[in-house]
């Protein structure tokens, strides 16, 4: 069973060390006025985008922040899976949304993604990615 805070997308870090699902909170600022619209929560998942791997760094109920070396595009649609270890079973966050940043790191690419849709589902199916949302409104 999924907590509820997860499903909320709201990120967990799993200390490997004694199991214990943990929240990393990173800042509390609101978007706009120099302040988010949600909470971000320090992450590092695995994460899989047009078959490139990566790895979260930053996790909301609204966005992923994650580095890759997959091409990415602000204004761009994507959509990824991030991988997440639950009371020691792995699940799938399926996820879409718009590529609002892109920060160039060396070899590495950081990419802000605003989520426009996530679920949950079994990591028994790792498949492709999710298609970006066609029909979804300009964000």
């Amino acid at each position: 069973m999924i907590p509820a805070f997860i499903t909320s997308c709201w990120c967990v870090q799993q200390d490997l060390k004694n199991k214990d699902m943990t929240i990393k909170p990173e800042n509390h600022e609101m978007q706009g006025t120099g302040q988010r619209a949600a909470d971000r929560f320090a992450s590092e998942l695995p994460l899989h985008i047009n078959g490139v791997d990566g790895l979260t760094k930053n996790v909301s109920a609204t966005g992923v922040y994650f580095e890759t070396t997959a091409h990415a595009e602000p204004g761009s649609k994507v959509g990824f899976v991030v991988e997440v270890l639950i009371n020691g079973q792995s699940v799938n966050m399926v996820c879409s949304g718009q590529v609002v940043r892109v920060d160039h790191k060396d070899a590495l690419v950081g990419v802000a993604v605003k989520l426009t849709s996530s679920f949950f589902t079994d990591a028994v199916d790792t498949g492709d990615e999710p298609e970006p949302d066609e029909d979804e409104d300009e964000l």
